[in-house]
C-alpha cells in the first residue's frame, strides 16, 4: 500500500483535504507524515471547522459502513467459490488419519524389517507367517503352493540359523507400496492447493483494484465537498451583500414612508424614487431567497452525487470479506496437507529402507540353498517392488510438499494485501463520512429579519402641493438636484435692471 504524501498548500487551498490531514494526524498513526508545525497552520486556517471535525471523529457508528450481515454474506460467498473452484471440501481428517497410520505402518514394518520379531514367541511367529504365506502365494501366482507356503514361512519364522523377519517385513513393504499407488495420499489437497494459486493471483488483483478504487473515489468525492462548501461559501457572500443593499433601500423607503404618513408632501422625484425603492425591495429579497434556492438546490445535488460513491465502498469492503473468505479457507488445509506430504514422504521412505532390508535378508536366506530358496527369491523380488514404489512415492510427496508450500506463499500475500485494503477502507470510509457530515453542516446565513413591505401604497394627503418641502436625504443624489432646480427659478424670478431707457 503506496503511503500518500502530505501536501501543505494543498490542505491550505481544500477545506476537504485538510479534514483528510486533519484524521489522518490524529485518529490515523500520521501516516502521512504531516509535521507539528504543519498542523497547526491548518487548524489555524480552518478553525471554525474543528468542532465538527472533532465530532465527526469522534462518532464510533460510521453509517457509511458495510453492515456485518453483508461482511458476513461475502465471506461465506468467498469461501464457497473457491470449494467450487477447487472442488475441494476443505475437511482434512481424513488427511490427518490417513498419514499418521501410514507413518505407523511404515514405522511396523520398519521394525520386522530390522529383525525385532526375532525374539517372539514361535508360535505367535508362526502364525504371522502362516497368514501371510496364506495371502501372498496368490499375489506371487504358485496358487498350489498354498499350504507348502505358509508352512514355509511358519518355519522361516523362527529358523535359528536365518533371521525370518524378511518374511513378514517384504510383503509389508509391497503392501505398502501397492497402497500408495492405490490411493496417492494427500492428491486431493494437493491439487486444491494448485488450483487455489490460480485464486490467489486472482484475488490479489481484486484486493489491489479495490484500494486503486477507493482512492479514485476518495479524490471525487473530497472534490466534490469542497465544490459544495465553494458553493455555500459563494452564496454565503452573495446573500451578505444583497443583505446590504436591502437595508440601504428600507432605510429610504421607511424615511419616505414616515415622511408622507406625517402629513408632509412628497416631491416628484421623491415619489418617484419611493415607487422604485418599492421595487428594489421586492427585487432584493426575492433575490436572496432566489440564491438561497439556487444554492441549495445545487448543494443537494452535489450531496446526492457523493452518496452515490457508497456503493464503490461497499463493493470495496465485499471484496476484502471475499477475499478473507478464500485465504481462511485455504488457510484451514494447506499447512496441513504441506506437513501431511512430508510425513508421507517420511513414511514412504521409511518403506524404502525396510524393503531394501527385507529384500537383503530374503536373498541371503535364497543364497544358503534348500527348499525353499525359490520363494526366498520370490520375497527378496517382492519387498524390492515395495520399496521402488515407496521411493517413487517418496520423491513425489516431497515434490508436493514444495508446490503446496508455494501456494502457501502465495497465500500470505495475499492475507497482508487484503489486510491493508482493509485498513484503506476503514481510512477512506471514515473520510467519507466526514465528507458527507461536512456537507451535510453547511448552513447559508440567511438574515433573520427580513420583510418585504406588503402595503406599499402612500398616504393621500402625500400628494404635492404649491409650497413643495424640503426633500429628504437618502442618499442617491435628490437633495442636490433639488437645490439645483431651485437656484434656477430664483434665477428666472430676479427683476431686470433699471437702464433708463424708455
Amino acid at each position: 500500500m503506496a503511503i500518500e504524501s502530505f501536501d501543505l498548500s494543498r490542505a491550505l487551498g481544500s477545506q476537504s483535504y485538510a479534514f483528510k490531514c486533519w484524521e489522518n494526524y490524529y485518529y490515523g498513526n500520521n501516516t502521512m507524515g504531516i509535521d507539528a508545525k504543519s498542523m497547526g497552520e491548518i487548524k489555524q486556517t480552518y478553525k471554525s471547522e474543528l468542532a465538527n471535525w472533532q465530532a465527526n471523529a469522534l462518532n464510533d457508528e460510521n453509517a457509511y459502513e458495510i453492515p456485518d450481515d453483508d461482511f458476513s454474506k461475502s465471506y461465506e460467498d468467498g469461501k464457497n467459490t473457491a470449494k467450487e473452484d477447487t472442488g475441494f471440501d476443505g475437511k482434512k481428517g481424513g488427511m490427518i488419519a490417513r498419514g499418521t497410520g501410514d507413518a505407523a505402518w511404515a514405522a511396523g514394518t520398519g521394525i520386522v524389517a530390522s529383525g525385532a520379531l526375532n525374539g517372539v514367541t514361535d508360535g505367535v511367529a508362526q502364525g504371522m507367517g502362516r497368514a501371510i504365506g496364506k495371502g501372498w502365494s496368490k499375489v506371487i501366482g504358485q496358487k498350489t503352493a498354498n499350504k507348502g507356503a505358509s508352512k514355509a514361512m511358519a518355519k522361516g519364522v523362527t529358523n535359528k540359523n536365518v533371521k525370518g523377519s524378511w518374511i513378514i517385513a517384504a510383503p509389508l513393504s509391497m503392501a505398502t507400496g501397492i497402497a500408495y499407488v492405490a490411493k496417492k495420499p494427500n492428491k486431493d489437497e494437493k491439487e486444491a492447493c494448485d488450483k487455489l494459486q490460480d485464486t490467489m493471483a486472482t484475488s490479489q488483483a481484486a484486493t489491489a483494484a479495490a484500494q486503486e478504487d477507493m482512492a479514485a473515489a476518495g479524490e471525487e468525492v473530497m472534490a466534490l465537498s469542497d465544490e459544495a462548501a465553494e458553493y455555500n461559501e459563494e452564496a454565503n457572500n452573495q446573500i451578505e451583500e444583497q443583505k446590504t443593499e436591502y437595508d440601504m433601500y428600507m432605510r429610504t423607503y421607511t424615511a419616505l414612508k414616515e415622511k408622507a404618513e406625517s402629513g408632509e408632501a412628497l416631491t416628484e422625484e421623491e415619489k418617484a424614487l419611493y415607487t422604485e425603492i418599492v421595487g428594489l425591495l421586492t427585487e432584493s429579497g426575492e433575490l436572496m431567497v432566489e440564491t438561497q434556492d439556487e444554492t441549495s438546490d445545487t448543494v443537494s445535488t452535489i450531496y446526492d452525487d457523493m452518496g452515490g460513491y457508497q456503493e464503490r465502498y461497499d463493493y470495496a469492503a465485499e471484496t476484502v470479506a471475499e477475499v478473507q473468505g478464500v485465504t481462511d479457507y485455504a488457510e484451514s488445509f494447506d499447512t496441513t496437507t504441506r506437513t501431511m506430504c512430508y510425513v508421507e514422504g517420511a513414511a514412504q521412505s521409511l518403506n524404502v529402507i525396510s524393503g531394501a532390508k527385507a529384500a537383503f535378508q530374503a536373498g541371503q536366506f535364497a543364497l544358503s540353498g534348500g527348499l525353499f530358496t525359490a520363494w526366498a527369491w520370490a520375497f527378496a523380488a517382492m519387498a524390492a517392488a515395495g520399496g521402488v514404489m515407496s521411493g517413487i512415492g517418496a520423491a513425489e510427496q516431497f515434490k508436493w510438499a514444495g508446490e503446496v508450500g508455494t501456494e502457501i506463499e502465495a497465500r500470505k500475500v495475499t492475507q497482508d494485501l487484503n489486510a491493508a485494503t482493509n485498513d484503506v477502507y476503514e481510512t477512506e470510509v471514515d473520510n467519507y463520512g466526514g465528507w458527507m457530515s461536512n456537507v451535510e453542516d453547511l448552513e447559508l446565513q440567511m438574515p433573520d429579519e427580513m420583510e418585504v413591505p406588503e402595503d406599499t401604497a402612500l398616504p393621500e394627503n402625500s400628494a404635492g402641493s404649491e409650497e413643495e418641502s424640503a426633500p429628504i436625504a437618502t442618499g442617491f443624489g435628490i437633495s442636490a438636484q433639488k437645490e439645483e432646480t431651485e437656484g434656477a427659478e430664483k434665477k428666472e424670478e430676479k427683476p431686470e435692471p433699471d437702464t433708463g431707457i424708455a
